[in-house]
């Protein structure tokens, strides 16, 4: 099948279309953020676009009153939801935009990975502290 000029033309339009929308929605993904906040209100975890916690929250006294281990895991749980929600916003921003089978999160940990590492460092944390 050969191809006429106007048929190359009109695909590379769509190609240039393409490539500026995948910019554009990766500048929307490179801003966001999540914030995920515990049922008791006491915490709050707010992570970056790549997932990696860029605030933390402690508020009012009660925390004081959780051994270590049980505090470190509720922040473990805030942070993985924070991940979770802003792994889907990001995977939303891209739904129908771009060839099919892009997947613009490949590469980078999932949620249930990077609990995997906090817990990890919560069971570290437990025995460094006794």
């Amino acid at each position: 099948m050969q191809l006429t000029g106007d048929e190359i033309e009109q695909m590379l339009a769509e190609a240039r279309e393409t490539h500026a929308q995948l910019a554009e929605r990766a500048a929307e993904a490179e801003a966001l953020t999540a914030t995920a906040t515990s049922k008791d209100r006491v915490l709050s975890a707010t992570v970056d676009a790549r997932g990696i916690l860029t605030d933390l929250k402690i508020t009012g006294q009660s925390w004081r009153e959780l051994a270590p281990k049980e505090l470190c895991s509720k922040i473990v749980d805030i942070v993985a939801q924070a991940q979770h929600d802003v792994q889907e916003r990001g995977k939303q921003l891209f739904d129908g935009v771009g060839p099919d089978g892009l997947d613009p999160t490949a590469g980078m940990p999932s949620a249930d990975e990077m609990t995997s590492m906090l817990q990890g460092l919560i069971t570290q944390f437990g025995e460094e502290t006794k």
